[in-house]
């Protein structure tokens, strides 16, 4: 439920700006950009993959929540169709308390492509696909004992979002995506809001 809200939200805007007049979107004079961005992020964590690292899974629960995070991320607009940016991203540790505490925090590292409508002159909805390195990091403590882990993978994300444009200099954004791992990563998924700000030069 927590995942089809967060979706909701996206799309409801993006159907808001749909419904409006459309107008000729100017070519930006700016082609770069460098943004901030906060998150949050609603876990699908595999949580069979925690538990099978105790030598009996089945004593064991595991239950994790959402967390928060952050985006820093620098692109560069080809044209009012395309756009390709750097994106790095950690979400802080998803947490776990019960019969074994567990924190698992999340780094990526990914190329993105903004695949953007050029129908509106403020209001700039997009697709966006990415495609990078994920790293996860787990730190579990039970029964006096205690064990650390850091796996990488490949890590992907796609889903949809939309800037404001303030000013030729500063735009607000929007995004929801579902992002997930493979390999040694594949039990990492989760779908993330995200909202932040741009500076255009």
């Amino acid at each position: 439920m927590k995942k089809i809200a967060a979706v909701a939200v996206v799309l409801s805007f993006a159907g808001l700006i749909l419904a409006g007049s459309a107008e000729a979107r100017e070519k930006k004079d700016k082609e770069y950009y460098v943004s901030l961005y906060g998150l949050y992020a609603f876990e699908s964590l595999d949580e069979d993959e925690t538990q099978d690292k105790f030598s009996d899974p089945s004593q064991v629960t595991v239950d994790f929540d959402d967390s928060w995070g952050f985006q820093l991320r620098a692109g560069y607009i080809i044209n009012e169709y395309f756009s390709a940016e750097a994106m790095f991203e950690y979400v802080a540790p998803f947490e776990a308390e019960g019969d074994a505490s567990d924190d698992l925090d999340v780094m990526n590292f990914t190329l993105n492509g903004k695949f953007t409508c050029p129908a509106y002159e403020k209001f700039v909805p997009y697709a966006v696909v990415g495609l990078g390195a994920m790293n996860a990091y787990e730190d579990i403590s039970y029964g006096g004992r205690s064990s650390e882990t850091s796996d990488w993978g490949f890590g992907a994300r796609c889903g949809l979002g939309l800037d404001l444009y303030i000013d030729p200099d500063f735009s607000l954004g929007l995004e929801g995506v579902y992002v997930f791992g493979t390999g040694d990563v594949d039990h990492v998924e989760y779908t993330s809001v995200a909202l932040g700000a741009a500076y255009h030069f």
